[in-house]
């Protein structure tokens, strides 16, 4: 963990705009709290520094309704420093006496009364990516001055997460990032990368900034991937004490699995994202997201019933050569209920109380051109794909869900196959899980954590 630090200035006193030169008012402010991009880090410090364009409000009688005064200030000397001289551009300052002062000045503008400062670090919001730096946007600072002999110096109110991303190889390209956390509420913040995306390398780590809202709590982070062939992978940081204001937060790098270049081309059943104990469950797509705690989860309609097939196509982006699958279940049973809505009514679900991790599993590997659509029409319906699978894997249910996923679901179910396959795509069926009592196979529910091949 590295603190942000700016070096604190003197600052010149606010005056009216009522010099006979036409001058405008001045204002001096020390990075003591500096913000706009970061500084060369130095021993783990990063300093912050006044860039071109920056602009700051000073607010007078904040929260007051009728009362409420905001002048912004734009930079005018000091771009690259740690001290900026601030020239008034628009509003009438009256008071240089119990002002408050907040950079940037988009986070007051046109937001009415401010009665809560900690309420400009929303806690869910989107930010743009800026190469090896974080939004300038987004990381609010703030100072409240009481008489115009102090100095002004600002200190963030939100804390900046590091998230440094190598590819799987020099083709991955990133179109988002987004941060999630839970402190008593949700944190979620996206970073939107322009363009194409950034494309990442192999041997150097992409570092991806955001700014989030601070957290003294509950600190378990998720960070998710968006890439442009549309995979996504997870991360999620775990043991967090806190993630206290002016800090930055560097993770280790973290590394791109082969699974960013796999995508599901069918899913019979998802659910929309959710989160259950801090953890992301729904879509198709997180049992391909080199994350074995986040899960794909079933989705019922609202008469209770199963609303589609547990059936997944996968595109593995070349062909590989298979000797065999392994499987990973949800280390919990705690799941979210959820409220469905379509032709049937309207219903809330429980899903389950069980892990209800797969237990026969129907599986095919089709080559280059093997994936026609006269086969989705054979694959992709409720019917079930035993007779016409390659392989029919099945869990001896007398042995124990423990003896395949190993003592608290820690373990992959691993599947060797009767043959080895060249193929780019996996056609599978999973037709049970464990049922809830763990003493049976279950047909209407299904969850998966992680699928992988060797």
């Amino acid at each position: 963990m590295a603190m942000i630090v700016m070096a604190s200035c003197a600052k010149e006193n606010v005056q009216p705009n009522n010099e006979p030169t036409g001058e405008k008012a001045l204002l001096e402010i020390g990075l003591a709290s500096t913000k706009t991009q970061l500084g060369k880090e130095d021993n783990g410090f990063f300093p912050i520094v006044w860039s071109e364009g920056d602009e700051i409000a000073v607010i007078e009688n904040m929260g007051v309704e009728g009362k409420q005064n905001v002048s912004v200030y734009s930079l005018r000397e000091g771009a690259g420093t740690a001290n900026g001289v601030f020239e008034l551009v628009d509003g009438s300052p009256k008071a240089t006496n119990n002002v408050d002062v907040v950079y940037p000045a988009s986070a007051v503008k046109g937001k009415g009364l401010i009665k809560d400062i900690s309420l400009l670090v929303p806690k869910v919001q989107t930010q743009s990516y800026k190469e090896g730096n974080f939004d300038p946007d987004a990381a609010v600072m703030y100072f409240h001055r009481n008489n115009a002999d102090e100095k002004i110096v600002l200190s963030p109110l939100s804390s900046i997460v590091c998230i440094p991303i190598k590819g799987f190889d020099n083709e991955d390209i990133v179109t988002a990032i987004k941060w999630q956390n839970m402190d008593g509420r949700t944190v979620d913040v996206t970073l939107n990368c322009p363009g194409e995306g950034v494309t990442l390398s192999k041997e150097t780590a992409t570092n991806f900034y955001l700014s989030i809202p601070p957290m003294t709590r509950d600190c378990n982070g998720i960070a998710y991937v968006y890439l442009k062939n549309g995979a996504i992978q997870v991360k999620t940081p775990r043991n967090l004490k806190a993630f206290q204001a002016g800090t930055l937060h560097r993770f280790p790098e973290w590394t791109l699995s082969k699974k960013a270049k796999w995508t599901i081309k069918y899913i019979g059943s998802e659910r929309k994202t959710s989160m259950s104990n801090q953890t992301p469950l729904g879509l198709g797509q997180y049992m391909i997201d080199g994350n074995d705690l986040s899960w794909w989860e079933f989705r019922r309609n609202s008469k209770g019933s199963m609303a589609g097939p547990h059936k997944v196509i996968i595109d593995l982006g070349k062909t590989e050569h298979i000797k065999g699958m392994k499987i990973k279940g949800p280390e919990t049973k705690i799941t979210s209920s959820y409220t469905v809505k379509d032709e049937f009514g309207e219903n809330t679900i429980k899903v389950s109380d069980g892990y209800n991790a797969p237990c026969s599993v129907f599986a095919s590997f089709l080559k280059e051109g093997e994936l026609t659509e006269a086969f989705k029409s054979t694959f992709c319906n409720t019917k079930s794909f035993e007779q016409d699978a390659q392989e029919v894997h099945r869990a001896e249910i007398s042995k124990g869900i423990t003896y395949y996923y190993g003592e608290g679901m820690k373990n992959y179910w691993d599947i060797p196959l009767k043959k080895e396959y060249d193929a780019r795509y996996l056609v599978i069926h999973f037709y049970q899980c464990w049922n809830d009592k763990e003493n049976s196979g279950a047909a209407s529910k299904m969850k998966v954590a992680e699928l992988d091949i060797y």
